[in-house]
């Protein structure tokens, strides 16, 4: 895939959602809320202005996991040829780990 050419800004992550699960990594909730994941194809500098510090972020092509609420959708959400992209902040994340 390409390099998408948009800039994300602070804490915020811009993520390909991922169509099937990884084989490698499941996260279960125990409240049984779905997990979605996703690959970070873009990122913020890192910096929280509320925290007036530098958070540490997700690399890029890393696997995030992340719990959805099933009334609402995470974040903001486009399509890039067919793709479900969204713009998620870093709070929202549960973990992440390389895709390889």
């Amino acid at each position: 895939m390409n390099p998408i050419p948009f800039q994300v800004f602070g804490i915020n992550l811009l993520v390909r959602i991922l169509a099937e699960p990884p084989a490698d990594v499941r996260v279960h909730c125990p409240k049984g809320s779905p997990i979605r994941y996703a690959e970070v194809v873009g990122r913020g500098d890192g910096f929280d202005e509320g925290a007036n510090a530098f958070r540490e972020m997700p690399p890029i092509k890393s696997v995030v996991a992340f719990e959805e609420n099933p009334e609402e959708v995470e974040g903001h959400f486009f399509y890039i040829a067919g793709e479900e992209h969204r713009v998620i902040r870093l709070d929202a994340i549960i973990l992440s780990f390389p895709l390889e």
